[in-house]
């Protein structure tokens, strides 16, 4: 399991932009910004509310562990103009 991309999403005006996590390219989610309605592939818990790797996170000498790792993925569809940015990742869940 692995996060490839980082999307920040316009979420509402006066709060803080939200941060999802992707298992798909850069190259095929920048494609999404050319359409009205972007469809995202995104990681989500059992409840399906979106993964916070952020919190998952133990910071050690050098190291880090993830706590928790995604359930799975499901698709979203936001508004293209909601995307503020999309950035390229390589974390790798599963060896750490």
């Amino acid at each position: 399991m692995e996060i490839k991309s980082i999307i920040t999403l316009r979420h509402f005006e006066k709060d803080d932009p939200l941060m999802l996590y992707s298992p798909e390219d850069v190259s095929v989610l920048s494609m999404q910004m050319l359409n009205k309605i972007a469809e995202l592939e995104i990681y989500v818990y059992d409840d399906d509310s979106f993964y916070d790797l952020d919190r998952e996170i133990t910071y050690g000498s050098n190291s880090y562990i993830i706590d928790r790792k995604p359930s799975t993925h499901r698709d979203l569809y936001v508004n293209a103009k909601d995307i503020i940015m999309i950035q390229e990742a390589h974390i790798d869940l599963d060896n750490h």
